[in-house]
């Protein structure tokens, strides 16, 4: 007999269960496209850490269709981009029927011919048009997934970025906690580096003791300090990327000046220190006290609590260019897809919509601290935890990054932009000239293209202010 921890151990391993109204049995075989049975629905799974919380999701629609197997395999997130797994199992037509994958690769993956469009199942088995079936997500999480005309799958979170203070090392430095309250908005750069200039603390060897902020940590990056410097990285009109403009050199300028001010060896000594890679989760230069402020999302409002429940903290605005200036945001997230080969029958359909609408992200989303995207369960006051609201309001100021066959392309572009600002390797001239030339002639070969109508504006069908609790 097979009982629930054995299943879990199952899932950990890498192994594929059925799991079918309650009862769980092998499965080997891997039929292919519309031969495989219709109602086995194979399914490559959240990331490890979560997969008795999915679990949760998998039981209750279980209970509901009996006759449905959910056959789940734990398959590494392709987060970075790295899309090896999934086309190795498309082109040896051995893929799954559904794949919970980064949604910033879906229009990139969509172009590369790895996803089913999903418009045709929408028409046939909901009772409304796509535009109107799609309008129950957030916006900017189905532009992710669209791609030439037609959606490439259902957005499951979203996330936003907030700052986390340490009030302790604040209160002990002198600073105002008005200035730390984001009920009076953002602080400035300005503001910001008049912390840092103040509170960083070096011995005598200029080894670094305590820092304010370290603009690459976890969440903060090149690519979001462009998105705050109201950055676009792609023209309609010319169909161009615009990683070459202007706008991004200053911005790489100005990153660059930040690093040669905060000198990257020292800093990056700091964080090899105090966090060295593969630390467990309790050790990082935040929770040691070490760190004023530390940009993440809301999951960090859970690992606050498993791992440092006795700090006084608080999470604030991002940094702006300008006092004054309207607070800022990015989100991103992931998505349900269907990789080609996939069965495409109803009871797929039915799993995919259960798991990524209402009844799965309620389940999923509060235990995991995300945001959902479907607009039924973001308003539903048991649809996520109460304890991430900031991070649900900044959603009314949230950018997102382009929907772009090249999105994967970018993405490494200003990766790897950022890391040799960080060792001065190279001029900002030269670094976003070289960013260009890597992805622009490959966005060429989809030409004409557009980003979605609407991108980057407010969402119509979704506004912040009437979320209960937000």
């Amino acid at each position: 007999m097979i009982d629930r921890r054995t299943l879990l151990r199952a899932l950990g391993a890498g192994a594929s269960v059925t799991f079918a109204g309650g009862s769980i049995v092998g499965c080997t075989n891997r039929p292919v496209g519309e031969n495989r049975d219709p109602n086995t629905v194979r399914v490559w799974g959240i990331w490890a850490s979560d997969q008795e919380k999915e679990m949760q999701v998998i039981e209750a629609f279980s209970e509901q269709n009996p006759d449905v197997k959910i056959e789940v395999s734990q398959v590494p997130s392709n987060g970075q981009g790295d899309a090896s797994s999934v086309i190795t199992a498309v082109r040896g037509r051995t893929g799954p029927d559904i794949y919970f994958m980064d949604r910033f690769n879906g229009a990139q993956f969509a172009s590369l011919g790895l996803l089913e469009p999903i418009d045709g199942l929408i028409e046939e088995h909901e009772d409304v048009s796509v535009e109107e079936f799609m309008a129950g997500w957030v916006k900017f999480a189905t532009d992710e997934l669209y791609y030439d005309g037609q959606y490439y799958g259902l957005p499951m979170d979203t996330d936003t970025r907030g700052m986390y203070v340490n009030l302790g090392l604040a209160d002990e430095a002198g600073i105002d906690r008005s200035l730390l309250d984001p009920a009076n908005g953002p602080m400035s750069y300005e503001q910001l580096w008049e912390i840092n200039d103040a509170f960083n603390v070096q011995d005598d060897s200029g080894t670094y003791e305590k820092v304010t902020w370290i603009p690459w940590d976890d969440q903060a990056s090149l690519l979001m300090w462009a998105m705050a410097n109201g950055v676009t990285f792609f023209s309609n009109e010319t169909c161009h990327t615009l990683l070459d403009s202007p706008e991004m050199l200053a911005v790489a300028e100005m990153y660059a000046g930040w690093i040669e001010r905060l000198d990257f060896a020292r800093l990056d000594a700091f964080k090899a220190t105090y966090q060295p890679p593969n630390a467990p989760p309790t050790q990082t230069s935040f929770f040691s006290d070490r760190q004023l402020f530390q940009i993440t999302g809301p999951w960090g409002v859970q690992s606050q609590a498993d791992y440092k429940p006795d700090m006084e903290y608080t999470v604030t605005h991002l940094p702006v260019p300008e006092e004054g200036d309207e607070p800022f945001t990015w989100a991103g997230g992931f998505a349900l897809t269907m990789p080609k080969g996939a069965s495409m029958s109803k009871a797929a359909w039915d799993f995919f919509t259960f798991y990524a609408g209402y009844e799965g992200q309620k389940i999923l989303m509060p235990q995991i601290s995300r945001i959902p995207t479907n607009i039924e369960t973001i308003e539903d006051p048991k649809g996520w935890d109460r304890d991430i609201k900031f991070f649900v309001e900044l959603l009314g100021v949230a950018k997102s990054r382009p929907p772009l066959p090249v999105g994967t392309k970018l993405w490494d572009a200003m990766m790897t932009m950022q890391g040799s600002l960080n060792q001065a390797s190279d001029t900002p001239e030269n670094l976003v000239t070289e960013a260009q030339q890597y992805v622009d002639p490959t966005m060429q070969q989809f030409c004409p293209v557009t980003l979605p109508e609407g991108f980057g504006e407010p969402d119509p069908h979704f506004p912040v202010e009437d979320v209960p609790g937000a």
